[in-house]
C-alpha cells in the first residue's frame, strides 16, 4: 500500500507545479546606446531556452559621440585658426562674415580640399571592459564658389554662390567587453493528493472490509545555479556629412561698414559621397553552466475503519446466519520518503547584434548675417551671427540579431536563434545658434594680428523623433535631464606678408582655445595651425595657392561616447587644407 500511495502523490505533484529556470541577461554599452542580451540557458528538464530578442534603446539620434561639428573652411581662415571674423577676405567669408565679401573687387572662382585624420587614445578604470586606440581619415571637397561683384547707385555689392562642407559625423570606436555572472535560483512548490479505497478480506468464517482515507503532502524544491559568461567585441562606424548650398550677397553701406547675408540650404550629403550612416556591432561568444537540484519529500498520512462480519454456519435443522461486529476506527503512522536529483548541462552560444542607422533626405535653411567695420587703418572689427535651425530627416533603424548555442562538446548546434526589427520615423534635429566677434590689428602693409571670440548655444541641441519627446542627442535623455553647456572659444592668429616681384608668399600662425559639447562639463580642446600659401601674378588676373594645417587636441574627452562609463579619451585631430583661387 505505500507504494502504491507514493505513486499517486507522483503523479498529483507533476501536474500542480512546473518550475521555471533562470535566464541572464547581460548589458553591453554602445554609443548607441545599451543593448540587453539574452543568453541561452536549460530548463531543468534539459529543453533549451532560446533567448528572446536583443532589447535596445528607445528610437534615439545616429550620433551620440558628440554634437556634429561644424566644419571650417578654407585654407586661408584655417591658416589663422578660425580666427577670421574680423578679416573675412575671400570667397569663404559667406560662412565665416558675409560682411567681407564686399572687400572681394573682381570675379573669381575658388575650391578648397580637406584632408583629415583622428587619433584616439581611450581609457576606462573598469575590470569588465577593454579599450585601446582608433585612428580614421577621411577627406574631400571641402568648399568651392563664384564671386561676382558688382556696383549699383555708388555702392558696392557683391553676389556669391558657395558649396560648403557644415557638420562632420565622422567616428570610429572600439572595445572589448567580459562579462561573468553567476545566479542561484530556489524555489519552492507544494501539492497534496487524497484518496479513498476500500478492500475487503476473507478471514476463518467471516469477512472485514477496510476502508482507507489516505493524503499524501508533497514538497518539491528546485535549487538552479546558473554561471554565464560572455565575451564580446565592440566595433562602432560612423560617418557622415550635413554639408549646404550657399547664396551669400554683401553691401558697402559706408567706405567703412559693409553688411551681408548667406542663406544656407542645408541636405545630407549633396554631392553624393558620403551619406550619413553608422553601424554598431557587437559580436558575443561565452558559456553557460547549469546545475539543479531537485529534492522531493512525500509526508503520508491516513485514517481507516472496517466492518466485520462473521458467518455462523448451519447446523442441523437451525439455518446459517450473520453476526456483525461493531466498527473499529484507527490512524496510520505518518511515514516520509524523500528523493534527491542532480543534473547539470554546459552550454556555449556565439552571436552578432548590429544596429544600423540611416538618415536620408534630410531639408533644412537658415541664415548667416554679418558686418565688418573697418574703424581706422589700424583696426577693423567683424561680427556674425548663424542663426538656429531645424533639420528634418528619415531616419531608419534596423537591428538583427543571430545566437548559435552549441552542447558541451562544441560539435553538435543545439538551438539557432535570429531575429531583425526595422523601423523608420521622421526626425528632426534642433540645431543652435552661432556668434562670433572678432578684431583685427593691422600693424604695418604686411603684417597683421587677428583674434576672435565665440560662443555656440549648445543647451538649445535637441533630437526628437515622431512620436516621442525630445532627446538630448548626446546620451539619448529627455532634454533638460542632462543639459548641454554652451561652449566658448578664443582664436588669435597672426599674418606676416613676403613681397617678391610678381610674387607673394604669406606665412601664417595661430592658436585657438574651444569647448565642445560633452555630458557634464565641456570638452576642452586646444587648436594650432600652421599656413602659407603663393600669390602669382599682378594686376586683375591672378592665381593664388593656400596650404593650412591645423592640429587641434583634447585630454578627457569623448566623454559621451559611451555614457555613464566613465570612459575618457585624449584626442588628436590633424587636418590639411589646399585653396586655390582664380581672379577674372
Amino acid at each position: 500500500m505505500k507504494k502504491r500511495l507514493g505513486k499517486t502523490a507522483r503523479w498529483a505533484m507533476s501536474l500542480a507545479m512546473a518550475l521555471p529556470a533562470a535566464g541572464k541577461e547581460f548589458t553591453i554599452a554602445t554609443p548607441l546606446g545599451e543593448i540587453q542580451v539574452d543568453v541561452p540557458h536549460l530548463t531543468p528538464q534539459g529543453a533549451v531556452v532560446t533567448p528572446e530578442a536583443a532589447s535596445v534603446s528607445v528610437f534615439r539620434p545616429p550620433t551620440i559621440f558628440s554634437a556634429p561639428l561644424p566644419s571650417g573652411s578654407g585654407a586661408r581662415a584655417l591658416g589663422l585658426a578660425g580666427a577670421f571674423t574680423a578679416v573675412a577676405d575671400d570667397a569663404t567669408a559667406a560662412s565665416w562674415n558675409p560682411g567681407g565679401l564686399v572687400q572681394l573687387e573682381r570675379p573669381e572662382a575658388s575650391f578648397v580640399y580637406r584632408a583629415s585624420g583622428e587619433d584616439d587614445t581611450h581609457r576606462v578604470d573598469s575590470e569588465t571592459m577593454s579599450v585601446g586606440s582608433d585612428s580614421f581619415h577621411s577627406s574631400g571637397l571641402n568648399y568651392f564658389s563664384g564671386v561676382l561683384p558688382f556696383e549699383a547707385g555708388h555702392r558696392n555689392f557683391v553676389f556669391s554662390i558657395n558649396y560648403q562642407e557644415a557638420y562632420d559625423f565622422e567616428q570610429r570606436f572600439t572595445a572589448d567587453y567580459t562579462g561573468r555572472s553567476s545566479r542561484r535560483n530556489s524555489e519552492t512548490a507544494q501539492a497534496s493528493a487524497s484518496s479513498t479505497f476500500s478492500e475487503t478480506y476473507s478471514l476463518g468464517n467471516g469477512e472485514v472490509t477496510l476502508t482507507s482515507e489516505i493524503t499524501t503532502e508533497t514538497i518539491r524544491t528546485l535549487d538552479q545555479a546558473l554561471a554565464s559568461e560572455l565575451l564580446t567585441s565592440l566595433d562602432f562606424d560612423q560617418q557622415g556629412l550635413i554639408d549646404a548650398v550657399t547664396p551669400a550677397f554683401a553691401v558697402e553701406l559706408t567706405p567703412k561698414l559693409s553688411a551681408g547675408g548667406a542663406v544656407n540650404l542645408y541636405g545630407d550629403d549633396l554631392l553624393g559621397r558620403n551619406p550619413i550612416r553608422s553601424t554598431s556591432t557587437a559580436r558575443f561568444a561565452g558559456a553557460t553552466d547549469s546545475r539543479v537540484d531537485i529534492t522531493e519529500r512525500q509526508t503520508t498520512s491516513g485514517a481507516y475503519y472496517y466492518d466485520a462480519v462473521a458467518h455462523v454456519p448451519p447446523v442441523g435443522n437451525f439455518p446459517g446466519f450473520d453476526v456483525p461486529f461493531p466498527r473499529v476506527e484507527g490512524v496510520y503512522e505518518p511515514f516520509t520518503d524523500t528523493t534527491a536529483s542532480r543534473d547539470g548541462d554546459l552550454l556555449y552560444y556565439e552571436g552578432t547584434i548590429t544596429e544600423e542607422n540611416r538618415t536620408d533626405d534630410l531639408t533644412g535653411q537658415n541664415a548667416t548675417l554679418g558686418a565688418l567695420w573697418t574703424v581706422s587703418r589700424l583696426l577693423g572689427l567683424g561680427f556674425t551671427v548663424d542663426l538656429p535651425w531645424t533639420a528634418e530627416a528619415r531616419q531608419q533603424r534596423t537591428v538583427r540579431e543571430t545566437i548559435t548555442t552549441y552542447d558541451a562538446s562544441r560539435t553538435r548546434v543545439v538551438d539557432v536563434s535570429e531575429t531583425r526589427e526595422s523601423e523608420t520615423r521622421d526626425v528632426e534635429y534642433r540645431f543652435p545658434l552661432y556668434w562670433a566677434a572678432g578684431a583685427v590689428l593691422r600693424l604695418a602693409d604686411e603684417f597683421y594680428v587677428t583674434m576672435d571670440v565665440s560662443q555656440t548655444l549648445w543647451s538649445d541641441f535637441t533630437f526628437q523623433a515622431e512620436g516621442e519627446e525630445k532627446l538630448n542627442p548626446l546620451d539619448g535623455t529627455p532634454h533638460g535631464q542632462n543639459p548641454l553647456d554652451d561652449c566658448w572659444s578664443v582664436r588669435a592668429a597672426m599674418e606676416y606678408m613676403l613681397f617678391f616681384s610678381r610674387v607673394e608668399i604669406p606665412l601664417r600662425a595661430g592658436v585657438g582655445w574651444e569647448e565642445r559639447p560633452a555630458i557634464g562639463e565641456p570638452d576642452e580642446f586646444w587648436n594650432f595651425s600652421l599656413g602659407t600659401g603663393i600669390s602669382l601674378g599682378s594686376g586683375p588676373r591672378r592665381v593664388i595657392l593656400d596650404l593650412a594645417y591645423l592640429c587641434s587636441v583634447g585630454e578627457n574627452a569623448l566623454g559621451s561616447l559611451l555614457p555613464g562609463t566613465g570612459m575618457t579619451s585624449d584626442v588628436e585631430e590633424h587636418q590639411v587644407y589646399v585653396s586655390g583661387i582664380v581672379h577674372f
